[in-house]
């Protein structure tokens, strides 16, 4: 099988900022870390993926402006900008329009749990929908071995989909345009996606493909696809 055109992001490779407060794993190159081989993939800038200890507070600078996709995996979150809050719970998805410079604060409700969730950042030259028409809701439960779309709106330049999966279940995402980009994020178990071997918080960029070919190698196996840059 002849692979087409992609890079693989290994989970153990990615970039590691920790402290009392925050655990947070950097697939692309964030404040401190840096690689030459990290570098964005397109608009997509972002993929940091955040355990916050309990209780505890930490701040979001905006570099670019840009949509903020915040996807709980477990526990939730609350998040200020400005002067207006949201939670986020497991099961939901928000998307935040920010301008460069922007700082968001972000807290963990929970005294005494640590909560993880995934941020991914697109860079945009977008500012048209209010934060509360991009509160997105899905259930995996009901809707097992598919990808499920959580987001898909013409005003927005991206698609983000999900879905578990039982072992050796699989799924074909066809993407929206010829010139989309293509990035998934393994959440939990193990997939091989296009002839590529992927394990729990692997991430992979494609492009130049008409679809992409999932297969899940172990039950409960969960990813994240975004399609953008159409």
């Amino acid at each position: 099988m002849e692979l087409t055109p992609g890079q693989i992001y290994l989970a153990d490779q990615r970039g590691l900022t920790e402290n009392s407060t925050l655990r947070r794993y950097s697939t692309f190159n964030f404040e401190k870390y840096y690689s030459e081989h990290r570098e964005p993939f397109e608009n997509l800038f972002l993929c940091n993926d955040d355990a916050l200890a309990g209780g505890k507070v930490t701040f979001f600078l905006s570099k670019e402006d840009s949509f903020q996709i915040f996807f709980p995996i477990t526990g939730g979150i609350d998040v200020v900008q400005g002067n207006k809050e949201f939670s986020i719970d497991t099961g939901k998805v928000q998307v935040l329009n920010l301008g460069k410079g922007e700082v968001l604060e972000i807290s963990n409700p929970y005294p005494n749990d640590t909560i993880n969730y995934l941020q991914l950042g697109i860079k945009t030259d977008f500012f048209l929908l209010r934060p509360s028409e991009m509160l997105y809701h899905f259930d995996f439960e009901k809707d097992q071995n598919q990808l499920i779309e959580l987001i898909s709106n013409p005003k927005l330049p991206f698609k983000l989909s999900a879905g578990i999966f039982a072992g050796r279940e699989e799924a074909i995402y066809t993407l929206q345009h010829s010139n989309s980009k293509f990035y998934c994020f393994v959440i939990d178990g193990a997939f091989e996606i296009e002839g590529r071997l992927l394990h729990a918080r692997d991430g992979l960029a494609l492009w130049d493909l008409p679809h992409v070919e999932l297969e899940a190698l172990s039950n409960n196996a969960i990813v994240v696809v975004l399609e953008f840059g159409y």
